[in-house]
């Protein structure tokens, strides 16, 4: 089939040619012209518009001071794994990359050691402290307006005074119940964890198992925990018990049936079952209520360090130094879970939602609720 070519007639096209052509030579009789109107309008548009452009807002304080931020690290309830100076020092380290000329002292202290500082006079920067510690120090604090990111509010109001922020969460703890399934099953824990009793033997010898043991330190309240688990009993429990020596006694299954533990304890006693060193376990989380949580304060008196150390703050509440918590089998206090192992992951998504008392009760106020702690269980 032959393919046709339509051609338009030539003088058609000539007549277009010599239009274009004419209009062409018009558009060039004021070339200059044209060009400096444009111009004229762009700068008066732009001299309107620039003033009126929204300013971007910072995502973070400037941290221009140049110089030594010491930062005190007071510990009063056990930790998890590894060293919690440490991953501040390592933290820090990583700040100063980024912020030359500026450098974080870490320092952990005692309650007695702080209290000995604070007498002769010396001032910090920065501290981190627990509940018990905070009423030390909370005069010296300065209130922090600043958006601190996506931090769980339960955490957030427990570090308020008035209604201002004085305290900000570092990271934080939880308390479980842990007992050999062989002697109280999992869903047996929160309720018998006060009634259950256990007898074995022992060589010649016969043992008794108390139902409870759990560990205390001067400031925190394990009983809260069970309380409002809604466990009940009329157990004796003794305060003079420390964390360490509850897990000692739990581990050598001669004292209680079952540990009221916390975070720590699920790190020693998983590796345990790990390694086949002890029975298995059931596992209860106590999510409802928490008191081991590590605040951060900043110095009333941090004059022009305060941007710097506002700085160092929100980055120890950034998902970058928030998800290595995991390392030291604490808690994050963000919105966001970390966690894929199923104990920890069951605690951090409970922890959002539990109780936290103020960070800055004081010996009256830790006295009087475990008093209600034990009340509440006798009910």
């Amino acid at each position: 089939m032959s393919k046709w070519k339509i051609v338009k007639p030539r003088e058609k096209k000539e007549k277009k040619v010599e239009k274009i052509g004419a209009e062409t030579k018009r558009r060039k009789k004021f070339p200059f012209l044209s060009v400096v109107i444009v111009l004229l309008i762009c700068a008066v548009a732009l001299a309107w518009a620039l003033p009126n452009l929204p300013v971007k807002p910072q995502q973070q304080a400037p941290a221009t001071y140049k110089g030594i931020i010491e930062l005190w690290n007071v510990e009063t309830f056990e930790g998890g794994v590894g060293s919690r100076e440490s991953w501040f020092i390592n933290k820090s380290a990583k700040f100063e990359q980024v912020h030359t000329g500026l450098f974080v002292h870490v320092t952990t202290l005692s309650v007695e050691q702080l209290t000995d500082k604070l007498q002769n006079g010396e001032n910090f920067d920065l501290i981190t402290f627990s509940r018990g510690v905070g009423v030390l120090v909370k005069d010296k604090l300065a209130p922090v307006t600043e958006n601190m990111g996506f931090v769980n509010e339960n955490f957030l109001v427990a570090g308020q005074i008035g209604g201002a922020q004085y305290a900000l969460p570092v990271y934080s703890g939880a308390y479980c119940l842990f007992a050999r399934t062989e002697q109280l099953t999992a869903d047996q824990l929160v309720s018998s964890a006060l009634t259950k009793t256990h007898t074995r033997k022992i060589g010649k010898n016969t043992v008794e198992l108390q139902p409870l043991v759990t560990g205390f330190t001067p400031y925190n309240s394990p009983l809260t925990a069970l309380a409002l688990a809604g466990g009940k009993g009329t157990a004796k429990v003794s305060e003079e018990v420390t964390q360490y020596q509850a897990y000692e006694q739990f581990v050598g299954n001669r004292t209680a049936v079952t540990l009221l533990g916390t975070q720590r304890d699920m790190y020693r006693l998983s590796q345990r079952e790990s390694n086949g060193k002890i029975e298995q376990l059931s596992f209860a989380p106590l999510t409802d209520y928490t008191d081991l949580v590590q605040y951060v304060g900043i110095s009333a008196n941090s004059g022009d360090k305060t941007d710097a150390c506002v700085a160092y703050v929100k980055y120890l509440l950034s998902e970058e130094c928030q998800s290595t918590l995991v390392n030291l089998s604490l808690f994050s206090v963000l919105q966001t879970n970390f966690y894929t192992l199923d104990r920890y992951a069951e605690c951090e998504r409970a922890l959002a939602t539990a109780y936290v008392p103020n960070a800055f009760g004081d010996a009256d106020a830790i006295a009087q609720q475990r008093e209600t702690a034990l009340s509440t269980l006798l009910m």
